[in-house]
């Protein structure tokens, strides 16, 4: 598996400034940057990037900063998503490779939001793939649905 970031994102914001501190996110706060302008695109890079590399931040943190309904959340997401690269794996292989570098935690709909993520990155890194983002997501969804019935028997 190779990394590489690929994806650009170009936010714009009324202000010059700083629109907070990634020291705040650090300690855990759901502050999204924003300030009632849009988010703040080279934030959202910088973070992702942190993210990815650990640098102040545990595994167990990264899907925190993913798995959040609103726009620099997502923002994050797709500049992490950009340092994988799936190009010739199958679904299922790149699925893997996600999932060992990024532990897919929190609520369902959370959850939900990094897979559609994801199936967005397999398909931009697989433009000849015979499905579509609404197609590998739908199979995203059931593999781990598959994966969780074969290894998520509670013992009685």
């Amino acid at each position: 598996m190779t990394f590489r970031g690929v994806c650009s994102w170009h936010g714009v914001c009324d202000s010059d400034s700083e629109l907070g501190s990634l020291e705040t996110l650090e300690r855990g706060s759901t502050d999204t940057l924003t300030n009632g302008c849009r988010a703040d695109a080279d934030a959202a890079k910088r973070l992702a990037k942190r993210l990815f590399f650990l640098e102040g931040f545990k595994r167990c943190d990264v899907a925190r900063h993913l798995g959040k309904n609103n726009e620099f959340s997502q923002m994050v997401a797709s500049e992490y998503l950009s340092f994988f690269d799936f190009t010739g794996l199958s679904l299922d292989r790149a699925l893997r490779n996600f999932l060992k570098a990024f532990p897919l935690m929190g609520e369902t709909q959370e959850r939900e939001r990094v897979l559609v993520h994801f199936s967005k990155r397999f398909c931009h890194c697989n433009p000849e793939a015979l499905t579509s983002e609404d197609g590998a997501h739908t199979l995203t969804c059931a593999l781990m649905l598959l994966n969780t019935d074969l290894h998520g028997h509670v013992c009685t």
